[in-house]
């Protein structure tokens, strides 16, 4: 019988895991799992969690439920110990982009179901200045936009909404002279928001193609300070989908492997990690750590999502 650590957090999203803990589990049982569970106590607890189990010896795998912010925990702690186990996910935050991203439905029970029979892979996980992060590490303007859109507005028009709520933020537009250097590349410019990204969702609302979660590689997105409200718009329609490596007018989208992003002049930069706020950073440097975690993945996966089938 396979053990599991299962940690929980009752808070996440509206609090839903706590209406369907007691048959969350029932399922576990039925097939043929032994689980501890742990509801966290207190910020970073998932993290020291995972890594307790993880290093313990007694388990086979740690689970987690929570949102983005949780699972970044748990990974967190999975990177820290010095024996890593594979980690099963089931989604119950406000937005969860990794999961959504990876196939993992946002319906507990149906996710549950899905872990349960999912297949291990390894995915890659990343750090910014020693922090790690599943999928996005961004700086600068819209970085609290996509977190701040209002759930029902998103849910009447879409991808629409992000475009609205950004316009209210126009007047607040900052830019950072930036030196941006990564596997051989520099660029330099006056940015107004750049994103290193491993998933093909942000904030609910961007969708990213032509990525895979363990090709040891990040997709990169830099915005240059745009010279009009039509360019700031045509922009944003563009982040509603990117596709095309490359450098534009107002857009620069690259892949890579490890970046060091240096700013040019004395500021406090915004940046945000799995949509927590990090302290403020003039420079940083990012690593992509390829295939670092072992994670349950759906059957139903894209597979194209993947370099290792």
């Amino acid at each position: 019988m396979k053990k599991i650590y299962f940690i929980v957090n009752l808070q996440a999203g509206k609090a839903e895991m706590g209406s369907y803990l007691a048959e969350v589990l029932n399922m576990m049982t039925r097939a043929g799992l032994e689980v501890t569970v742990h509801p966290t106590q207190a910020p970073l607890d998932a993290a020291y969690m995972a890594a307790k189990a993880s290093e313990s010896g007694e388990y086979d795998a740690v689970w987690c439920s929570g949102g983005d912010g949780t699972l970044n925990e748990a990974m967190t702690g999975l990177m820290r110990a010095k024996h890593r186990i594979p980690l099963g996910y089931i989604p119950c935050g406000s937005v969860n982009d990794y999961a959504r991203s990876i196939g993992i439905p946002r319906d507990i029970l149906k996710a549950t179901e899905m872990v349960l029979d999912g297949v291990p892979r390894r995915v890659d996980t990343g750090t910014i200045n020693e922090r790690c992060f599943n999928y996005i590490a961004a700086f600068g303007a819209f970085t609290d936009v996509t977190y701040e859109t209002p759930q029902n507005v998103k849910n009447v028009i879409g991808p629409l909404a992000y475009v609205i709520n950004a316009a209210t933020k126009i007047s607040d537009l900052r830019t950072f002279r930036m030196n941006v250097r990564c596997d051989g590349q520099e660029f330099e410019d006056d940015y107004i928001y750049g994103m290193i990204t491993n998933s093909a969702s942000v904030g609910g609302v961007l969708d990213i193609s032509d990525f895979q979660f363990d090709d040891g590689m990040f997709e990169i997105t830099l915005i240059k300070q745009p010279n009009s409200a039509l360019e700031l718009r045509d922009t944003l329609h563009f982040l509603r989908d990117i596709h095309e490596i490359g450098e534009g007018e107002q857009v620069i989208c690259l892949r890579a492997s490890e970046i060091t992003i240096q700013l040019r002049e004395s500021a406090n930069v915004p940046w945000t990690v799995d949509g927590e706020y990090m302290r403020n950073a003039t420079n940083v440097h990012i690593v992509n750590h390829k295939q670092a975690v072992e994670l349950l993945v759906p059957k139903s996966a894209n597979l194209s999502c993947f370099c290792e089938r």
